[in-house]
């Protein structure tokens, strides 16, 4: 996960370091950790795929996910809105597992409850080009 090229950001610190946390757990596949940042009742919507309704749901569709790709990693190019609804404009490298890279642009939408877990990730990407040999 890289902040290198990050124009804007609006949420605090605290919450940029949680959001910071959050995309190192998905960078590195490490779905337990990224369970960490979720509500028991989290919702996730991927791409024009079905909302995905708990917490468990959503470690299964990720873990599976990432068994179609060799890596991903992320960089941020803005964070706007306030520290438990925010949006997060950012660039993907997926590595194929072909060993090529392509880059996506995304943009992820994060609700957070009082206690500071994802209570609705909604991840607006076209993953198309991932698969397309």
């Amino acid at each position: 996960m890289r902040t290198d090229q990050l124009m804007t950001i609006q949420i605090s610190e605290k919450s940029f370091e949680w959001l910071k946390s959050k995309y190192t757990a998905v960078d590195t596949m490490n779905a337990e950790v990224y369970r960490t940042f979720l509500a028991e009742d989290c919702q996730l919507m991927f791409g024009n795929n079905p909302i995905v309704q708990c917490n468990n749901e959503i470690i299964g569709g990720i873990k599976h996910f990432w068994d179609t790709i060799g890596g991903l990693d992320h960089s941020f190019k803005s964070i706007l809105g306030y520290d438990h609804h925010f949006a997060v404009e950012a660039l993907i490298d997926y590595t194929r597992n072909d060993n090529q890279i392509v880059s996506i642009p995304c943009v992820t939408l994060i609700e957070r409850n009082n206690e500071g877990l994802a209570t609705f990730v909604k991840i607006f990407i076209d993953i198309t080009p991932i698969f397309q040999y």
